[in-house]
């Protein structure tokens, strides 16, 4: 259900509050014409059922990439609702553990949205996944806006949080397909030296200088002052997980010979250097539908969480990568600043420049 403004969003959430059938709600507004946090908070006013979301950098609504408006999905089953809030790790730890307590087990999955740019992200990750463990199924994704300052962006309720995660307890299963396209054309790479989202050092060099040797001899281009977002958007780095698994972090800038990450990269890990093409992509996203489907829902909902640097690489040709989403009924969802899920049983991630694409029963 997609609204290009306040007033009709407005309409519609009041329209879905009188329908029986619907348990629970997803919103999520674009970032390019989001409103201010009073302006939100007056519309959610009218809602009086479990509701979670955010503000992205865009929106995938019937099927199309939208620049601006509002998606509601409306939810069949009970959601139950947590808001974690906090600026430091003990307050996060505390939080969880205890709200946690609150919640009735009868669960399978949970969806989870936070603020990209929220200091505790990660330890947040950590502790979520010490409390549930592999035994759920997690969906969700970092919101925020490309211009990389934080504000209030994510939603639960009746109200708009900043510094926080929001999650919801969902009954249904959910199966998701996970992909990136991403192949690596280096041998694994110690990261020596990192705080938070910043690599300082890659085997005892300047991380910048590393990356950079490796890059420019696979691209033949050479860096400059102006173009790192250009050549980088090819060159990804894998972090290097068990069973050979690659979880794709983002360079998105140097700094001081250093390299700036949307994703933390822990000092002591191992990463390569990746790189992708057009089709290559285009085949994560249809091999990420084609898993999600193995369940063979007969009546579902499907739903996408596509990294936004997926779109600012492919361009034009990201039209194909909708096609492809588009298979089975018309995709929703968001273009995202991390994607929040977890493969199989493995040790739930952030991951970037990912897509995952899942599908739950319309009705139990």
């Amino acid at each position: 259900m997609y609204y290009e403004d306040l007033e009709f969003l407005t309409k519609g959430l009041v329209e879905l509050q009188a329908e029986a059938a619907v348990k629970a709600i997803l919103l999520f507004c674009a970032d390019k014409n989001r409103p201010d946090v009073f302006e939100i908070e007056e519309v959610l006013k009218f809602n009086t059922k479990p509701l979670i979301g955010g503000i992205f950098p865009e929106i995938l609504a019937d099927g199309q990439r939208k620049e601006s408006g509002f998606l509601l999905v409306p939810l069949f089953q009970e959601l139950e609702v947590l808001v974690v809030e906090a600026k430091d790790h003990e307050t996060v730890s505390h939080q969880l553990s205890t709200q946690l307590n609150t919640i009735s087990k009868d669960f399978q999955s949970v969806f989870c949205f936070l603020n990209s740019l929220w200091r505790e992200k990660t330890i947040f990750i950590q502790e979520l996944y010490n409390e549930l463990g592999p035994f759920v199924t997690y969906l969700g994704g970092s919101a925020g806006s490309l211009n990389f300052e934080s504000f209030p962006c994510v939603f639960a309720n009746q109200h708009v949080y900043e510094n926080a995660a929001v999650l919801g307890f969902f009954k249904n299963d959910i199966s998701m397909g996970v992909a990136h396209g991403w192949k690596k054309i280096s041998d694994p790479i110690k990261v020596t030296a990192s705080s938070g989202n910043t690599i300082v050092s890659l085997d005892w060099k300047p991380a910048f200088d590393v990356y950079k040797s490796h890059v420019e001899k696979h691209s033949n281009k050479l860096f400059t002052k102006n173009n790192f977002f250009e050549i980088s958007k090819s060159y990804p780095l894998g972090l290097v997980k068990l069973e050979g698994e690659m979880i794709v972090r983002d360079p998105f800038a140097a700094k001081n010979n250093s390299l700036q990450i949307l994703d933390e990269v822990p000092e002591g890990e191992y990463v390569s250097i990746m790189h992708g093409d057009i089709s290559s992509l285009l085949y994560s996203a249809k091999n990420a539908v084609e898993i999600s489907s193995q369940s063979g829902f007969s009546e579902f909902t499907q739903f996408c969480v596509d990294c936004i640097s997926r779109v600012l690489f492919m361009e034009t040709e990201f039209d194909k990568e909708l096609a492809h989403l588009n298979a089975y009924q018309p995709i929703n969802g968001v273009l995202a600043i991390g994607e929040i899920a977890n493969l199989g049983n493995s040790v739930l991630e952030v991951f970037n420049k990912t897509i995952v694409v899942a599908q739950w029963k319309e009705n139990c």
